[in-house]
Protein backbone atom coordinates (compact mmCIF):
# COMPACT_ATOMS: atom_id res chain seq x y z
CA UNK A 1 0.00 0.00 0.00
CA UNK A 2 1.11 3.37 -0.58
CA UNK A 3 1.66 5.55 -3.53
CA UNK A 4 2.19 9.24 -5.11
CA UNK A 5 -0.77 11.91 -5.62
CA UNK A 6 -1.59 14.85 -6.72
CA UNK A 7 -3.09 16.02 -3.63
CA UNK A 8 -3.33 14.20 -0.67
CA UNK A 9 -5.89 15.52 1.76
CA UNK A 10 -5.92 14.62 5.90
CA UNK A 11 -9.56 14.98 6.56
CA UNK A 12 -12.50 14.78 5.40
CA UNK A 13 -14.76 16.72 7.13
CA UNK A 14 -15.79 20.81 6.98
CA UNK A 15 -12.47 21.06 5.74
CA UNK A 16 -11.08 18.48 3.90
CA UNK A 17 -13.95 17.35 2.01
CA UNK A 18 -15.31 20.43 0.72
CA UNK A 19 -11.33 20.73 -0.89
CA UNK A 20 -11.90 17.13 -2.03
CA UNK A 21 -15.73 17.82 -3.72
CA UNK A 22 -14.40 21.02 -5.30
CA UNK A 23 -11.24 20.10 -6.67
CA UNK A 24 -12.14 16.42 -7.84
CA UNK A 25 -13.31 17.76 -11.03
CA UNK A 26 -9.68 19.15 -11.78
CA UNK A 27 -8.64 15.64 -13.06
CA UNK A 28 -5.76 15.47 -10.70
CA UNK A 29 -5.28 12.71 -8.63
CA UNK A 30 -6.59 13.55 -5.01
CA UNK A 31 -6.57 11.16 -1.90
CA UNK A 32 -8.16 11.77 0.73
CA UNK A 33 -7.47 9.77 4.47
CA UNK A 34 -10.50 9.75 6.96
CA UNK A 35 -9.09 8.33 10.25
CA UNK A 36 -12.83 6.73 10.61
CA UNK A 37 -15.23 5.34 8.83
CA UNK A 38 -18.76 5.81 7.35
CA UNK A 39 -21.22 6.40 9.67
CA UNK A 40 -23.56 3.34 9.34
CA UNK A 41 -27.46 4.43 8.86
CA UNK A 42 -29.53 2.76 11.65
CA UNK A 43 -32.87 3.94 13.53
CA UNK A 44 -30.68 4.48 16.52
CA UNK A 45 -29.52 7.71 14.82
CA UNK A 46 -32.20 9.21 15.96
CA UNK A 47 -32.63 8.23 18.89
CA UNK A 48 -31.42 10.32 21.59
CA UNK A 49 -30.69 7.87 24.79
CA UNK A 50 -28.22 6.45 21.94
CA UNK A 51 -26.90 9.45 20.57
CA UNK A 52 -26.38 11.69 23.81
CA UNK A 53 -26.47 8.87 26.71
CA UNK A 54 -24.83 6.01 25.50
CA UNK A 55 -22.54 8.13 23.27
CA UNK A 56 -22.98 5.43 20.53
CA UNK A 57 -21.08 7.27 17.64
CA UNK A 58 -18.46 9.14 19.92
CA UNK A 59 -14.64 7.82 19.92
CA UNK A 60 -13.84 6.17 23.05
CA UNK A 61 -10.36 7.86 22.95
CA UNK A 62 -9.53 9.33 25.92
CA UNK A 63 -7.19 12.93 25.82
CA UNK A 64 -5.16 14.33 28.65
CA UNK A 65 -5.54 17.82 30.37
CA UNK A 66 -1.93 20.23 31.08
CA UNK A 67 -1.81 18.86 34.23
CA UNK A 68 -2.42 14.94 33.00
CA UNK A 69 -5.82 14.31 33.49
CA UNK A 70 -8.16 11.88 31.32
CA UNK A 71 -10.80 13.26 29.82
CA UNK A 72 -13.07 12.29 27.16
CA UNK A 73 -13.16 15.18 24.52
CA UNK A 74 -16.24 14.08 22.68
CA UNK A 75 -15.03 13.70 19.06
CA UNK A 76 -16.61 12.11 16.45
CA UNK A 77 -14.23 9.74 13.43
CA UNK A 78 -15.95 9.19 10.45
CA UNK A 79 -16.23 10.11 6.66
CA UNK A 80 -17.37 13.48 7.02
CA UNK A 81 -15.97 14.79 10.28
CA UNK A 82 -17.70 16.44 12.69
CA UNK A 83 -20.54 17.77 10.20
CA UNK A 84 -22.02 14.58 10.41
CA UNK A 85 -23.19 16.05 13.78
CA UNK A 86 -23.52 19.35 13.48
CA UNK A 87 -26.39 21.28 13.64
CA UNK A 88 -26.51 22.97 9.91
CA UNK A 89 -26.41 26.54 11.09
CA UNK A 90 -23.95 28.26 8.51
CA UNK A 91 -22.85 31.32 10.07
CA UNK A 92 -19.94 33.86 8.23
CA UNK A 93 -17.84 35.28 10.10
CA UNK A 94 -18.32 39.18 10.74
CA UNK A 95 -15.23 41.71 9.39
CA UNK A 96 -14.74 42.96 12.64
CA UNK A 97 -13.47 39.02 13.59
CA UNK A 98 -10.63 39.19 11.56
CA UNK A 99 -8.85 42.27 13.37
CA UNK A 100 -7.51 42.51 16.97
CA UNK A 101 -10.54 42.45 18.69
CA UNK A 102 -9.67 42.41 22.76
CA UNK A 103 -11.37 39.71 25.12
CA UNK A 104 -11.33 39.07 28.21
CA UNK A 105 -8.01 36.59 28.63
CA UNK A 106 -6.60 39.11 26.70
CA UNK A 107 -6.32 40.53 22.95
CA UNK A 108 -7.16 37.91 20.30
CA UNK A 109 -4.15 38.53 17.50
CA UNK A 110 -5.48 40.15 13.97
CA UNK A 111 -5.70 38.01 10.99
CA UNK A 112 -3.29 37.67 7.88
CA UNK A 113 -6.16 37.80 6.03
CA UNK A 114 -9.60 39.80 5.82
CA UNK A 115 -13.51 39.42 5.12
CA UNK A 116 -13.16 40.34 2.13
CA UNK A 117 -10.11 38.04 0.88
CA UNK A 118 -12.40 35.18 2.04
CA UNK A 119 -15.84 36.31 0.76
CA UNK A 120 -16.26 35.05 -2.55
CA UNK A 121 -15.12 31.08 -0.94
CA UNK A 122 -18.08 32.12 1.58
CA UNK A 123 -20.60 32.34 -1.31
CA UNK A 124 -19.09 28.95 -2.93
CA UNK A 125 -19.29 27.56 -0.02
CA UNK A 126 -23.18 28.26 0.54
CA UNK A 127 -24.10 27.30 -2.51
CA UNK A 128 -22.19 23.80 -2.06
CA UNK A 129 -23.61 23.50 1.47
CA UNK A 130 -26.92 24.41 0.02
CA UNK A 131 -27.77 27.27 2.91
CA UNK A 132 -31.13 28.06 3.54
CA UNK A 133 -31.53 31.90 4.55
CA UNK A 134 -32.29 35.54 4.03
CA UNK A 135 -30.31 38.38 3.16
CA UNK A 136 -30.85 41.70 5.13
CA UNK A 137 -32.43 40.26 8.17
CA UNK A 138 -29.31 40.60 10.13
CA UNK A 139 -27.95 43.74 11.45
CA UNK A 140 -24.53 42.24 12.18
CA UNK A 141 -24.06 40.16 9.06
CA UNK A 142 -21.36 41.22 6.49
CA UNK A 143 -21.52 41.93 3.05
CA UNK A 144 -22.13 39.30 0.34
CA UNK A 145 -21.97 39.41 -3.11
CA UNK A 146 -24.88 36.91 -3.53
CA UNK A 147 -28.23 35.93 -1.78
CA UNK A 148 -28.14 32.80 -0.24
CA UNK A 149 -29.21 30.05 -2.80
CA UNK A 150 -31.87 28.99 -0.73
CA UNK A 151 -34.86 30.54 0.97
CA UNK A 152 -35.22 30.60 4.57
CA UNK A 153 -36.67 28.27 6.29
CA UNK A 154 -40.17 28.54 7.70
CA UNK A 155 -40.27 28.87 11.42
CA UNK A 156 -42.41 26.27 13.67
CA UNK A 157 -45.73 27.75 14.65
CA UNK A 158 -43.55 28.67 18.58
CA UNK A 159 -41.05 30.04 17.20
CA UNK A 160 -42.59 31.92 14.67
CA UNK A 161 -44.63 33.72 17.71
CA UNK A 162 -41.85 34.35 19.52
CA UNK A 163 -39.78 35.81 16.24
CA UNK A 164 -43.15 38.32 15.78
CA UNK A 165 -43.10 38.98 20.03
CA UNK A 166 -39.13 40.19 19.81
CA UNK A 167 -39.49 42.13 16.35
CA UNK A 168 -42.86 43.68 18.19
CA UNK A 169 -40.81 44.62 21.28
CA UNK A 170 -38.05 46.49 18.95
CA UNK A 171 -35.68 43.58 18.37
CA UNK A 172 -34.35 42.16 15.32
CA UNK A 173 -34.95 38.48 15.19
CA UNK A 174 -33.79 36.44 11.98
CA UNK A 175 -34.07 33.21 10.39
CA UNK A 176 -30.87 31.23 10.84
CA UNK A 177 -28.71 30.37 8.07
CA UNK A 178 -29.45 26.33 7.68
CA UNK A 179 -27.86 23.39 5.53
CA UNK A 180 -30.17 21.06 4.75
CA UNK A 181 -31.28 19.72 1.79
CA UNK A 182 -35.49 20.94 2.07
CA UNK A 183 -38.04 21.86 -0.41
CA UNK A 184 -40.73 23.30 1.29
CA UNK A 185 -42.43 24.83 -2.10
CA UNK A 186 -42.40 20.76 -3.37
CA UNK A 187 -42.51 18.88 -0.08
CA UNK A 188 -42.92 15.71 -1.63
CA UNK A 189 -39.14 15.92 -3.57
CA UNK A 190 -37.48 17.06 -0.37
CA UNK A 191 -34.97 14.98 0.83
CA UNK A 192 -35.23 16.83 4.54
CA UNK A 193 -38.29 16.00 6.45
CA UNK A 194 -37.85 18.76 9.15
CA UNK A 195 -37.81 15.38 11.90
CA UNK A 196 -37.36 16.42 15.11
CA UNK A 197 -33.20 15.14 15.57
CA UNK A 198 -31.28 17.24 13.34
CA UNK A 199 -28.87 19.25 16.01
CA UNK A 200 -26.09 16.48 17.36
CA UNK A 201 -27.88 13.45 15.55
CA UNK A 202 -26.18 12.14 12.20
CA UNK A 203 -29.26 12.61 9.57
CA UNK A 204 -30.78 9.08 8.94
CA UNK A 205 -32.47 10.12 5.40
CA UNK A 206 -28.86 11.90 4.49
CA UNK A 207 -30.64 15.37 4.39
CA UNK A 208 -28.25 17.52 6.05
CA UNK A 209 -25.69 19.32 4.07
CA UNK A 210 -22.61 17.41 5.92
CA UNK A 211 -19.14 17.18 3.97
CA UNK A 212 -20.31 13.41 3.43
CA UNK A 213 -23.34 14.42 1.75
CA UNK A 214 -22.80 17.31 -0.34
CA UNK A 215 -18.92 16.94 -1.09
CA UNK A 216 -17.43 13.74 -0.65
CA UNK A 217 -19.86 11.70 -1.93
CA UNK A 218 -19.89 13.38 -5.28
CA UNK A 219 -16.00 13.81 -5.82
CA UNK A 220 -16.11 10.00 -5.18
CA UNK A 221 -17.72 9.87 -8.58
CA UNK A 222 -14.43 10.94 -10.30
CA UNK A 223 -12.21 7.91 -10.94
CA UNK A 224 -9.47 10.67 -10.15
CA UNK A 225 -10.32 10.88 -6.43
CA UNK A 226 -9.36 8.15 -4.03
CA UNK A 227 -11.06 7.84 -0.16
CA UNK A 228 -8.86 6.09 2.12
CA UNK A 229 -11.54 4.97 5.43
CA UNK A 230 -10.09 3.99 8.56
CA UNK A 231 -6.68 5.69 7.89
CA UNK A 232 -4.75 7.62 10.33
CA UNK A 233 -2.00 9.60 9.48
CA UNK A 234 0.66 9.29 12.03
CA UNK A 235 3.30 11.70 10.72
CA UNK A 236 4.59 14.29 7.31
CA UNK A 237 7.72 13.88 6.48
CA UNK A 238 9.57 16.72 4.69
CA UNK A 239 12.53 17.46 2.30
CA UNK A 240 15.90 17.59 3.45
CA UNK A 241 16.11 21.58 4.52
CA UNK A 242 12.04 21.05 5.84
CA UNK A 243 10.68 23.79 4.22
CA UNK A 244 8.03 21.20 2.22
CA UNK A 245 6.13 18.18 3.41
CA UNK A 246 6.78 15.20 0.34
CA UNK A 247 5.28 12.38 2.29
CA UNK A 248 2.49 11.31 4.70
CA UNK A 249 2.81 8.34 6.98
CA UNK A 250 -0.45 6.28 7.98
CA UNK A 251 -1.76 3.77 9.51
CA UNK A 252 -4.43 1.88 7.12
CA UNK A 253 -6.09 -0.76 8.61
CA UNK A 254 -3.69 -2.07 10.93
CA UNK A 255 -0.90 -1.66 8.64
CA UNK A 256 1.72 1.65 7.90
CA UNK A 257 1.87 3.03 4.32
CA UNK A 258 3.63 6.18 2.86
CA UNK A 259 2.13 8.27 0.59
CA UNK A 260 3.93 10.86 -1.61
CA UNK A 261 2.59 14.13 -2.74
CA UNK A 262 4.07 17.54 -3.48
CA UNK A 263 0.81 18.96 -2.07
CA UNK A 264 -0.62 17.81 1.59
CA UNK A 265 -3.91 19.38 3.22
CA UNK A 266 -3.77 19.03 7.02
CA UNK A 267 -7.49 19.10 7.83
CA UNK A 268 -8.22 16.89 10.34
CA UNK A 269 -9.62 18.88 13.06
CA UNK A 270 -8.45 21.73 15.23
CA UNK A 271 -6.51 19.68 17.92
CA UNK A 272 -5.66 17.22 15.74
CA UNK A 273 -4.33 19.41 13.00
CA UNK A 274 -2.02 20.65 15.33
CA UNK A 275 -0.99 17.46 16.87
CA UNK A 276 -0.17 16.00 13.67
CA UNK A 277 1.77 19.05 12.55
Amino acid sequence: MGGRYDVIIIGSGAGGGTLAGHLAPSGKRILLLERGGWLIREPKNWSAEAVFVENRYVSPEIWYDQNDRPFQPQVHYFVGGATKMFGAALYRLRKEDFGALAHYDGISPRWPIGYDDLEPYYTKAEQMYQVHGARGEDPTEPPASAPYPFPAVSHEPRIQQLSDDLAHAGYNPYHSPCGILLNEQQQHFSACIRCADCDGFPCLVHAKSDAETVAVRPALEFPNVTLLRNAKALSLQTNANGTAVTEVVAEVAGQRAAFRSDIVVVSCGAANSAKLL
